[in-house]
This record gives structure tokens, C-alpha cells and sequence, in this order.
């Protein structure tokens, strides 16, 4: 298999010869529909909706008003990038649809903060940005604005990406470039979510339980989590805690939860093509489905930098971790995250049953945005006795942004590569003459194709300018700056390829703190956040704190200090230098001390808009879907006539058209002339009662999949579908597949669009 990590630097070491510019879009190309400004939020004008709504504005102190509600957020799944970022890598097929998971929690008379967690790879600040524009549009926005909309990624890496305005994560991507089809139908669900979950407020109580959930997770890192110096204060290398809120109606009735846990949304593996929402995705399928109803699960994500679903290899922990079908070959691998999602799903419902506290008092939310850039300084009280014998007490800093050679090794979720272990890319120190003396990264000890790709390091660092970044980056081989704009390779010299300005937030309901940073924070990096947010929110009664990741932006991975010594893969990743968890620490500490003073808190500057500056998208963003050919829903390979009722596979392949298709039409508003939007499902597995047939399975189960393929070239007109139904346990009886399509045909000047339908025969379960 080759390696994601490897290709993303063989492509980075062209790129840095050969490319000094690039492609301006066309003048007539709006890139965007939903364009943000970059100079904060305004209030929107008046809504019928918002000035009808007959609330309470006082209420006991255990009251809150709370809304839920949920939007499919199914970007484009065939022809774009795979969730793990693999140049050359493209997605291929759908297994379950992704979701958008809103609520909406107000104090009557008293503030309102909207949480969200989302079926994505990353939070990207286009996104956050993108929605808060688009609800001022719709008129929402004396209700919502950038300080109390709180998004969150699952980080599920089974979600096509290319939706950044940011470079570094549209370009190293299966498909390069920015998708602004897919963009806006990421918007436009989350608006969505939002805006239903408003409208279905209600008076409702808020219960918070925490509880270990053990047997799911592994650090994939051990070897740099064992440099930590606090290691032995802690049973595990991982925390097993997992957080959750309940929200339910002053009747009773059941809104929804709101569960934090820490793990990697790779169940799935770097082979896989589908689009899924991995193991927290199930998880929320398995919750809502249990409860049935309107009743919204979210999953959203704590620190797991360095926490894998999967398990270490016992023969040797460096190698590939192996997944449930690794170990049970009865499995498929579509099962995985039904594995791993139903542990958390359980144990979310046995905490959700077990909730009795019951949160009062008010809701509150704090925002600030730091460039991190700017060398943000670090008093040395947050770095405390964490830290190295070369470390100096002073002078700390946060980092330019830059790419260490760390990274190179990847990691043990399935794309470690054989010619070099994490860890061995990096900068040493050596005491020397009664001083500590750095020592750069050296060749010696490796050889074949790590020490040739090694021997064009140097001439990238030369082209680059790298070099003037080691000096702050200490251990971390500066491969990539990707946080300043002065180096000829940046396809917009005007941009870096990286987020600089980084939000920070801080929401408050009673006693609990959530606090979300858009970095893949690691476990020890988490616990020292959490602690001292602890102390600090104690004087204001605030004694749940919860720690949250990917929100709101993306930021790539941050460590401890010891651990970034140590250059792993995640360290190797860690954007903003040694002291970033420091300043992390330090920058929510000062959250926290205007919460507990009840102050304002400094919001900073705004990041820029960068909507109209998206000057490379991907091809089907800018050209549109090749012609549609063929004999539409023909049965190319049929169903058998039976099968075993509790372990075979149904397969059946049809003439095709693109899946891209419906969601054009759905995005302008016109899938309506041909199915309804809000029930189009690709596929369907039907059961024959009688002369009738009854849907029981659609392109949303866990066990269905559904896959396209052009046929004849990538230019050709003609494409198969294959659809995958996994018989796990069924009833017995007839059955048969449905495959519901519209295809798009160009004829003359127009394009005209076909609706049709492909069915299987029938078969027989037994």
C-alpha cells in the first residue's frame, strides 16, 4: 500500500521545483454564492419566523429552552478526495450519509449559544464563516453570530474534503482544488440544522453525566507519550471518560444528547472509498434509531491527536493498527465502524439513562481569535516543569507555521512506511562541553530510499527558505513553512497555506465549560488544558469542564512539549512549534479569568475572507459533469435467486449515470421536477408484502453501499453502479434492489435530464 504521507511529499518536493504560479479563474467564475465579509457580524433584518415565536422570557433556574434537529450535509462522493488527504486517492461510493446535528440551548430572557457537530474530515473556518453569513441572509442573525455558533467536526476520515479556503487542504488531496458545490451543500445543511433546531425550541431540563468507556481506544502514539514527564499520574495513555448532556422536554419528552469521547473517526481505513460517518456516525445512527422520533444524537469530538479506534499489532506496535475485520476475517470491512460505533452508542444510552444532575443557572459564551503567527509569547507559569534540559526559561514563543520531516513515518491507523520510523526525522540535542548543543537532522543512519528522498531535503529547505524557522521549530526537521507568504512556491502569494488566526471559544451552561480548539489535540495535551481550566473555573462554580476538538477551524495536530520532542507523526504535524500547548493553556486560562471576573473577553482580529481568492477548483467544480450515455437502470449483473438470511452479500450492478447529478439539482433547487429532496435515497432494498413492496433498507443503513465507475475512460459518457447489501439477521422473505437515478444529457445547445429507476429480480432470503 502506498503511503499517503510519502505522496503528499513527493508531490510537495515538485511542486516546490516546478511551480511558480498558477491558473487565475475566469472573470464570469463567482466561485462562491454564499460570500462572508471579513469585518464581523451584523444584524439581519426582521423574520416573520423569529418575531412570531411565543417563549418564555423567565423561567426556573433549571430551565432552559432547547431545540435539535439534523440535516444531511452528503457532499459530492465520487471524484473527489478520500478523508485521509492521499494525493492521487479519489472517493468512489457512498455507505451512509452525512449529517449536520444541531442545538440550540437558551436561557429565557438570557443568552443563546447553537452547538453542532458535523460529518466532516475537518471544521474549516470557510465553513464557519460561510454559515454565519448565510444565516444573516436568511434572517437569523439577531439570533446567531460568529461568538455563539460552535462547530464541530467528527473528523470522520470517510468525508470527501477540497471545501478550505486554505491551500495546504485542497491541494495535497486526491482531487486538487476547492469544490464549491460541495461547499455550499455543507452550508447550507448546517443553516439548515440551525435554523429547524431554533424553531423547535421548547422548555427543557439538561442533565450532565460522565462515565469510562474502556475496550475501545489506543493511543497510536505510545512511544511519545511515554516522554511525558506527568505519565505516571495517569492509570492509561488515553482518557477514558466520556462526557455527555441529555436534553429532554419539562414533559418529559426526549430532544436529544451531546456526547464527548476521544477517538480517531478511522474505523475505516486509507483503502476505503465510501462516504461514511465512520464510528461516531454510527454511533448517532444507532442512538436515534433507538429512541426513534426526531430525537438527534451528536458525537462530537474530544482529544484524540494520538487515539485510535483500532488495535496495536501484538507482534509490534509500530506496525499498521488492525482493525475489526483485521482480526474477525468473517467480518466486512463496512463493518468496522459499526463495531466500534456501537461500544459508544451503548455506553452513550447507559450514561444517558443513568443522568440524575441537573444543570441551572445561565448560558454564557466567549470568543477570541489569536494569530498564532505572531510568536504569541508564553509566560513561563504555563509551561511550568514541563519542559526540556535544553529548554531555556525564557523567550518562549509560538512558531510561523511549518511542516516538520517528522510526519514523513506516518502513523500506525495504517500508512506507517517501511523506510523510516517515527521519530527518526528530527533534531537532536547533545550536552556537550557543559552546554546543550543542537544538532541537525543527519542522514547517517538511514539508507535506500529514505536517505535519496533524504538528500533532496536540503535543496527543498534551500528553495523554501526553511532553514530561518529551525531555530524556533528546536527538534522538528522544518520541512514545509506553510504560515508566511514570502516564498515564491504559494499558488496565492497573498495567502498562506494555513489558517493564522485561530478561534478560540468558550461556552457555559451552569456549571459545565465547554471549550473548543480547532487542533487534533492529544490526550496529555487535553488533561493539561482541563486541569487548569479546572482551577481556574472553580471560583465561578463552573466544575464540568469539557474539552473539545476540531471546532470551528482547522489547525492540524497539537502535542505536549515532551511529545513534540519526540517528532512523531503528530508531532511532526504540530503546526506552531514546542510551546503550542503552552499557549494553548495560556490563551483559554485567559478565557476562563474574564468568565469567573465576568468581563469582556478580547475577540481579536477577524481572519480574512477568502472566498473570491479560491483561484484552483477541482475540475467537476469548474467544468460540471460529463455527459451522461447509456441504457439508464439496465441490469448489468442481476441478484441470485436466493441467499443465506444471516451472512451473504447481495450484489447487483446497473447502467449508471453520475450521482453528482441529484445533488446539482438538489443544491439549485430543482431535484423537486424529479424526486422529493427530502426522501431521494440512491438506492433502495425492498420487501415484497403481498402485491406491494416496502422499503427496508436505503442508501443510509449501515449495511448497504453504494459504488460508481466510469467505463470507457475518464471522458467517457457511460458509467456502472454496483450496489452492495450486506444480510445480516434479516427476516425471511422476497426481496429485491432499487436503484433510483437522473442523468444528464446534452443535446443540441440544451441539457436535458432523465429521471429513471433500475430493479434487480426478486430473490429469496432463507
Amino acid at each position: 500500500m502506498k503511503n499517503k504521507h510519502t505522496k503528499f511529499l513527493t508531490l510537495a518536493l515538485a511542486l516546490i521545483l516546478v511551480l511558480s504560479g498558477c491558473d487565475q479563474k475566469s472573470n464570469d467564475d463567482k466561485l462562491l454564492e454564499l460570500a462572508v465579509s471579513s469585518n464581523g457580524v451584523t444584524e439581519s433584518g426582521s423574520n416573520p419566523i423569529l418575531n412570531s415565536l411565543a417563549l418564555p422570557t423567565s423561567t426556573a433556574a433549571d430551565v432552559f429552552l432547547v431545540g435539535a434537529a439534523k440535516a444531511d450535509i452528503t457532499g459530492p462522493f465520487v471524484q473527489s478526495s478520500t478523508g485521509y488527504n492521499s494525493p492521487g486517492d479519489q472517493m468512489s461510493g457512498l455507505a451512509m450519509r452525512l449529517y449536520s446535528r444541531a442545538f440550540v440551548i437558551e436561557r429565557p430572557g438570557g443568552a443563546r449559544v447553537v452547538i453542532v457537530t458535523n460529518d466532516m474530515i475537518h471544521m474549516y473556518q470557510s465553513v464557519k464563516m460561510g454559515v454565519v453569513k448565510k444565516l444573516q441572509a436568511d434572517g437569523y442573525g439577531s439570533a446567531f453570530n460568529n461568538d455563539n455558533i460552535l462547530l464541530f467536526a467528527t473528523h470522520t476520515h470517510s468525508a470527501p474534503s477540497n471545501i478550505s479556503w486554505y491551500t495546504l487542504f485542497n491541494l495535497f488531496n486526491g482531487v486538487i482544488g476547492f469544490d464549491k458545490v460541495h461547499y455550499n451543500i455543507v452550508v447550507n445543511g448546517i443553516t439548515d440544522a440551525i435554523k429547524t433546531a431554533y424553531n423547535n425550541r421548547k422548555e427543557a431540563r439538561i442533565k450532565f453525566v460522565a462515565g469510562n468507556l474502556s475496550n475501545l481506544a489506543n493511543n497510536r502514539s505510545s512511544a511519545a507519550y511515554s516522554w511525558n514527564l506527568d505519565k505516571a499520574n495517569y492509570p492509561t495513555n488515553i482518557n477514558e471518560t466520556m462526557s455527555l448532556l441529555r436534553f429532554e422536554g419539562t414533559d418529559g419528552s426526549p430532544i436529544g444528547l451531546l456526547n464527548w469521547f476521544a477517538v480517531h473517526g478511522t474505523s475505516l481505513g486509507i483503502t476505503n472509498r465510501r462516504a461514511h460517518g465512520d464510528n461516531k456516525g454510527y454511533a448517532s445512527y444507532l442512538v436515534e434509531n433507538t429512541f426513534g422520533g426526531n430525537f438527534v444524537a451528536a458525537f462530537p469530538q474530544g482529544p484524540m491527536g494520538d487515539v485510535s479506534p483500532n488495535t496495536p499489532d501484538p507482534t509490534d506496535i509500530t506496525k499498521p493498527f488492525l482493525r475489526p475485520n483485521d482480526i474477525d476475517p468473517s467480518l466486512d470491512a463496512l463493518e468496522n465502524p459499526i463495531v466500534h460505533g456501537t461500544k459508544q452508542g451503548g455506553k452513550a444510552l447507559e450514561l444517558y439513562n443513568a443522568a440524575t444532575t441537573v444543570l441551572t443557572g445561565n448560558v454564557g459564551y466567549r470568543h477570541s481569535h489569536v494569530v498564532w503567527n505572531n510568536k504569541v509569547a508564553v509566560d513561563p507559569s504555563y509551561i511550568g516543569t514541563f519542559s526540556m534540559p535544553w529548554d531555556t526559561g525564557t523567550g518562549n514563543t509560538t512558531c510561523v507555521a511549518t511542516i516538520g520531516g517528522g510526519f514523513l513515518a506516518g502513523d500506525e491507523e495504517g500508512a506507517p512506511v517501511e523506510f523510516a520510523k517515527e521519530g527518526e526525522i528530527r533534531n537532536d540535542f547533545v550536552f556537550e562541553n557543559g552546554a546543550w548543543v543542537k544538532k541537525n537532522y543527519s542522514l547517517t543512519n538511514l539508507s535506500g530510499a529514505a536517505q535519496i528522498l533524504g538528500y533532496l531535503w536540503p535543496l527543498a529547505q534551500l528553495a523554501l527558505g526553511s532553514t530561518k524557522y529551525e531555530a524556533c521549530d528546536k527538534e522538528k526537521f522544518t520541512l514545509l513553512p506553510v504560515g508566511e507568504v514570502d516564498n515564491f512556491w504559494f499558488p496565492n502569494p497573498q495567502v498562506p497555506f494555513v489558517p493564522v488566526v485561530l478561534p478560540l471559544q468558550v461556552i457555559t451552561i451552569g456549571n459545565t465549560a465547554i471549550v473548543a480548539s480547532p487542533f487534533e489535540v492529544t490526550t496529555n495535551a487535553g488533561r493539561r488544558l482541563k486541569a487548569k481550566l479546572t482551577t481556574t473555573f472553580a471560583s465561578a462554580g463552573i466544575s464540568n469542564v469539557v474539552v473539545g476538538a476540531m471546532a470551528n477551524a482547522y489547525a492540524q495536530y497539537l502535542t505536549t512539549r515532551e511529545e513534540y520532542s519526540a517528532q512523531n507523526f503528530e508531532g511532526g504535524f504540530t503546526a506552531y512549534g514546542p510551546w503550542a500547548n503552552a499557549a494553548l493553556i495560556q490563551e483559554f486560562d485567559r478565557i476562563a479569568k474574564d468568565i469567573v471576573a465576568n468581563r469582556s473577553t478580547t475577540a481579536g482580529p477577524n481572519p480574512p475572507d477568502l472566498s473570491n481568492q479560491q483561484f484552483v477548483q477541482t475540475w467537476l467544480s469548474q467544468n460540471g459533469i460529463v455527459n451522461d450515455g447509456g441504457d439508464f437502470g439496465k441490469v448489468l449483473t442481476d441478484a441470485n435467486s436466493s441467499y443465506n438470511r444471516t451472512k451473504d452479500s447481495v450484489t447487483v450492478k446497473f447502467q449508471g449515470s453520475h450521482p453528482r447529478v441529484v445533488q446539482d439539482k438538489k443544491l439549485d433547487g430543482s431535484l423537486s421536477s424529479y424526486y422529493d429532496p427530502n426522501t431521494y435515497t440512491y438506492l433502495e432494498i425492498q420487501k415484497k408484502n403481498g402485491s406491494s413492496w416496502t422499503t427496508v433498507a436505503n442508501d443510509n443503513n449501515p449495511y448497504t453501499a453504494y459504488d460508481w465507475a466510469r467505463t470507457g475512460g475518464d471522458l467517457s459518457a457511460t458509467s456502472e453502479v454496483t450496489i452492495t447489501w450486506l444480510i445480516r439477521s434479516q427476516q425471511a422473505g422476497t426481496y429485491r434492489v432499487v436503484y433510483n437515478g437522473l442523468a444528464k444529457q446534452f443535446w443540441g445547445i440544451f441539457w436535458t435530464y432523465k429521471k429513471f429507476t433500475g430493479t434487480s429480480k426478486e430473490f429469496v432470503l432463507q
